[in-house]
């Protein structure tokens, strides 16, 4: 197993491109300052008259970058291993087709829409280098660690909105996150093979069985050159029937499956080239399905937090917060506060108002099992519990579509018709 050969290659070619390759080093940056715009409108988004910021701009920056790294380095690693290999070219197509969607939608800058066109243009215009099996295989990879990212991170950063729904006010989760992955592949041309070695700064000695036989090994040559791309994982998500944590599992777990049956038929691709036309179409539709079917299914179930006639309901807890310590859940319904009934935010400040040191709290969970929460605070009492609640009536409602989309040309033509 030549685990130790292939890590450090990748290693080499990774620090390599973020140090001397400027074709990679510019699009990063312009992909990080992009990215850092998006989390700059979540941020601003606040729950009600609240105006809560969960974590800081610049924490949440640092996790993307790190996670997306992370997430690269690793797919690069089975990249090699597999043998997956492009046109040094891809880069190119891959930046064009993601500024070109970048005008319609942000989300449609995601690897699994860019990838899966770059693709069919080959299929269809019989692009010269572009291979469907090896660019499908590197896509479902990617979108792998996509689903693990997606898994782990479940539940974090999130934003809680209210929203009209048909059943009147309710609370959704927004969840938005971005990757920028670096790609490490090896590279061919279809200039002199003795040429295309010389201009990699980093090569690798291929002697282990690949499950994607690169070509040039099938002319006698072992010796092949690793090259760098970077692309943009986008994950939006809307919870309105669901916790988020619980919705965020969910969703990655389909996105598991998803590559895995992706990379299963562009492994089928390599020798039945009808296989090549049904991985495409499964590339796009799958992932456009996963999407639109999980949205659908939001807007048009029954949403889980929604306002009730006795008591108030607990739709978010804040971090660090007295509420979180004695162990509320989002979902439970407040009765009582020191044997106070209450039915309105201000009810629950006035219960609090005098700063009391030991307070306890009846509730009735999601289940509609019965909870008793107790907890002491000496010597400095407590008027807050940190936590938003579901109102019967809020004159504010956000338009989540804004936040689960964003087109350039739509506010183009937006303005546009403003000016006139």
């Amino acid at each position: 197993m030549p685990v130790l050969k292939i890590l450090g290659a990748v290693s080499r070619e990774l620090l390599a491109a973020f140090l001397l390759n400027f074709k990679v080093i510019p699009v990063y940056v312009i992909i990080i300052l992009l990215v850092k715009a998006q989390y700059s409108r979540q941020i601003g988004l606040n729950t009600g008259h609240l105006k809560i910021t969960r974590r800081k701009m610049w924490e949440i920056f640092q996790e993307t970058i790190f996670f997306g790294v992370v997430a690269g380095f690793a797919a690069g690693f089975f990249i090699i291993y597999a043998g997956i290999m492009l046109d040094v070219k891809i880069y190119e197509y891959l930046l064009m087709i993601t500024a070109v969607m970048l005008l319609f939608d942000i989300r449609y800058v995601c690897l699994a829409y860019t990838g899966g066109i770059l693709a069919l243009a080959s299929l269809v215009f019989k692009i010269p280098g572009i291979e469907v099996a090896p660019l499908l295989a590197m896509m479902a990879i990617i979108h792998f660690f996509e689903g693990l990212l997606i898994y782990a991170r479940a539940g974090k950063d999130y934003i809680p909105v209210y929203i009209r729904s048909k059943q009147g006010i309710a609370g959704a989760f927004l969840t938005r996150r971005f990757w920028p992955v670096p790609l490490i592949f090896f590279a061919f041309s279809l200039q002199d093979y003795n040429t295309m070695i010389t201009s990699h700064i980093n090569s690798i000695a291929v002697d282990w069985k690949t499950f994607f036989t690169p070509a040039a090994i099938g002319t006698g040559a072992m010796i092949l050159g690793l090259d760098c791309a970077v692309s943009i994982l986008c994950y939006t998500d809307m919870a309105i029937t669901r916790r988020p944590e619980r919705k965020s599992r969910e969703m990655g777990i389909q996105f598991l499956l998803y590559s895995i049956l992706l990379f299963f038929l562009a492994a089928l691709a390599r020798n039945m080239y009808i296989f090549s036309i049904v991985g495409v179409i499964f590339a796009i539709g799958a992932h456009e399905a996963i999407v639109l079917c999980n949205r659908y299914r939001e807007w048009h179930g029954t949403p889980m937090f929604t306002p009730v006639r006795r008591g108030i309901r607990v739709f978010d807890i804040l971090p660090e917060s007295h509420a979180q310590k004695i162990g509320m859940e989002k979902g439970d319904i407040i009765l009582s506060i020191n044997g106070k009934d209450v039915q309105t935010e201000e009810g629950m400040a006035e219960a609090l108002s005098r700063f009391p040191t030991y307070v306890w709290i009846d509730a009735v969970n999601a289940k509609g099992e019965k909870k008793k929460y107790e907890y002491r605070c000496y010597p400095e009492g407590m008027n807050n519990l940190g936590v938003i609640i579901i109102p019967r009536e809020n004159e504010v409602t956000y338009n989540v579509e804004y936040f689960e989309s964003y087109s350039i040309l739509k506010n183009l033509v937006k303005r546009f018709r403003s000016v006139r």
